[in-house]
């Protein structure tokens, strides 16, 4: 990159221009100190340049192509867009309906609507969102003749829309498949200033705001109806705006792109780049101007989020990153689990500095039960025990509703809540949750060990999914203080009850015990698949998946090693993977991967894809009690080139990770919460 191009990058990025201080500083490192020389080695670069213009009353250098933009808010030229589409992410023909205001200052003058015939069909839930169906755009036309009217509407003016991201990407990716250029106008999202000028309102969606403001929500989830409470939310933000000296249109622009962190997010990496990036799963690494690594990410969808960082919403460490970002490599996985264990493996070996200080992802909790002690406790922790009769159950996302359920649960069978390892003694005095009734209080031999091991147990039948007993006992409490008129009492059990019940029902549709899972994860397609064996909850073994031998490798691996890891306590190096595995689980989307659940050591070459006809497909020993492998009959195999969970419920965000344990009956349906 030449250095007229990285101040035009820098520039384009700075509609209200920057001072020759700054763009020095951008240039050579030390050489601001002495502002005279600054001015003089910006002139003898870009006097002369056509791109470039130096306004000698405010000492500001900015482009030739942004001096259009310098207009006050009230003269300037909006468009206010909003789009129906068929889901969340563009593609080609997934816009329903276009609904557009043009506007002048805060003045409404025309307005653009159509609906678009997609190229699929649209989904139940739009269609109740929305009430747009599919014979309603049967007749309409394609994309491919509406955007050239739409284009000729929106000219060069600001493209405004409330949540303008979403909007944008549908309309850029659109524009770049028609027209084989992005969109190139400014764009202001309402949802961004709202954050920016209303920060004390709690709720900043566009019905919300129109409430608060005392507008109109008619035509609310259509095209041409929220562009209006767009356009109406514009012009209150323009009088709130020029009230903070933000009167022009390049100023606001420019405060705009600062984010929420307050930062201008300064870019390195042209929009044509990430563009070009693949939709696929993988890891990336990005470099600074030198070339060292500062950090590695992965993603599900690498263009989506590498897109994500040059939004003006990223945090103050993020867009720290961002603005030494010069240069990005991607390395695309078969599925989001490759890409999280390479992730894991290069964090480990490269040790990018930028990856001590920003966290990727929510943590992760398990509930874990030391049935080695005594006197067990329940506890959240946000690690996995390599130690050996640890119960794990896991993970879960959001520490404050599991440590309500956990304490609910801890408090209703009497199970202690302090650390250490008890000695009962008869004198010792109880703390406070013994005093209340909380505890069962065995410090001072208030229960003894076989009455204290049989609540353990009851827990334990709890968060392997038999929670019918407790619910019972604990509903059966609450209605008996309701109708001895202890109100306070019975709602106290009610909450507890819903707290169980949550914990319950993320515990109860799969399998909790994490170390309990074995399973063979197959992701890729066609003859580039490859297995990942799952044998007592660890990763035991990837294994490449492209003929018969590999798959029969693959089982022969199963029945060598099946009973080996049930034996063996964990490994420190193993938990990490185990965290992985888990989370790739509970996260995983329902066409990533198949899931095939194992039952003895042994498991069927056909269920790899790849039918042994020369033997009865199958490697290893089976006790003839059932199948020793379990797919959901209705996924289609690996040689349709989908993949669906099997034996595996599809989870919503709150649901655990892991298969059941016993063998279910084929009515077993996915459920989501």
């Amino acid at each position: 990159m030449t250095i007229r191009e990285k101040l035009h990058a820098f520039l384009a990025s700075r509609p209200a221009g920057a001072e020759a201080g700054e763009l020095v500083g951008l240039l050579l490192s030390g050489a601001g100190s002495d502002p005279e020389l600054g001015t003089r080695l910006l002139r003898t670069m870009l006097d002369g340049d056509p791109n470039f213009v130096f306004d000698a009353a405010s000492g500001l250098w900015s482009l030739r192509r942004n001096q259009a933009l310098r207009v006050p808010l009230d003269e300037a030229r909006f468009t206010v867009v909003d789009l129906e589409t068929t889901g969340g992410r563009a593609g080609p023909g997934t816009i329903i309906e276009i609904g557009a205001y043009r506007m002048h200052g805060r003045r409404i003058l025309d307005f653009f609507q159509t609906l678009v015939r997609p190229h699929g069909p649209i989904p139940r839930f739009i269609t109740g969102l929305t009430s747009i169906t599919n014979e309603m755009v049967r007749e309409a036309p394609p994309i491919e003749d509406v955007l050239p009217a739409f284009r000729d509407f929106l000219g060069d003016s600001v493209l405004v829309a409330h949540n303008a991201a979403f909007d944008y990407s549908f309309l850029d990716f659109e524009f770049r498949r028609i027209f084989g250029i992005g969109l190139e106008n400014p764009v202001l999202c309402t949802l961004k200033m709202a954050r920016r000028f209303l920060p004390s309102l709690k709720r900043k969606r566009l019905d919300a705001l129109a409430e608060h403001f005392g507008l109109s929500t008619e035509g609310r989830h259509r095209g041409l109806g929220d562009a209006r409470m767009a356009a109406e939310l514009l012009s209150i933000f323009i009088d709130i705006a020029s009230r903070m000296g933000l009167g022009r249109l390049d100023r606001l622009i420019d405060d705009h792109q600062r984010g929420a962190a307050g930062r201008r997010i300064e870019r390195h990496v042209a929009a044509e780049e990430i563009a070009a990036i693949a939709q696929a799963p993988g890891v990336y690494l990005m470099y600074n101007e030198r070339g060292d690594l500062l950090y590695v990410g992965k993603a599900r969808r690498l263009r989506e989020r590498l897109a994500s960082y040059f939004n003006s919403s990223v945090s103050a460490k993020t867009a720290d990153l961002v603005s030494h970002v010069w240069r990005i490599e991607t390395r695309q996985t078969r599925s989001s689990l490759e890409a999280a264990l390479l992730e894991a493996k290069l964090i480990r070996e490269l040790k990018p500095p930028y990856n001590r200080m920003l966290k990727a992802a929510a943590p992760a909790y398990f509930i874990r039960l030391d049935l080695m002690d005594e006197f067990p406790r329940i506890v959240v922790s946000t690690r996995l025990s390599a130690r050996r009769g640890v119960m794990q159950t896991g993970p879960f996302i959001g520490r404050t509703g599991i440590e309500r359920s956990v304490r609910a649960l801890s408090r209703m069978l009497g199970l202690r809540t302090c650390a250490g390892k008890l000695a009962p003694d008869e004198s010792f005095s109880p703390c406070i949750y013994g005093q209340m009734g909380h505890c069962a209080a065995p410090c001072n031999l208030g229960i003894d060990e076989d009455g204290y091991a049989e609540r353990v147990r009851r827990a334990v039948a709890f968060l392997r999914g038999r929670s019918g007993p407790l619910m019972g006992e604990l509903a059966r409490a609450r209605d008996d203080a309701a109708r001895a008129m202890r109100f306070e009492e019975a709602a106290r059990l009610h909450r507890e009850l819903e707290a169980l019940a949550a914990l319950s029902s993320r515990a109860s549709r799969l399998s909790q015990v994490v170390t309990e899972n074995n399973l063979v994860i197959v992701t890729g397609a066609g003859r580039d698949r490859a297995a990942h064996i799952v044998l007592s909850g660890r990763l035991a073994a990837s294994r490449e998946l492209r003929s018969l031998e590999d798959a029969r490798e693959v089982s022969r691996f199963v029945a060598e090693n099946f009973e080996r890891y049930r034996a063996r306590p964990v490994t420190r190096e193993e938990l990490e993977p185990m965290q992985i595995v888990a989370r790739w689980l509970r996260e995983r989307h329902p066409d990533e991967g198949r899931v095939i659940n194992l039952y003895g050591p042994r498991i069927e070459t056909a269920a790899l894809g790849w039918p042994d006809a020369g033997s009865d497909s199958t490697i290893g020993a089976h006790d003839g009690s059932g199948p020793a492998t379990r797919i959901d009959p209705a996924a289609p195999g690996p040689a349709a080139g989908s993949f669906a969970s099997a034996a595996c419920a599809q989870d919503d965000g709150k649901g655990l990770p892991f298969p059941r344990t016993d063998k279910p009956d084929a009515a077993d349906k996915r459920t989501t919460a």
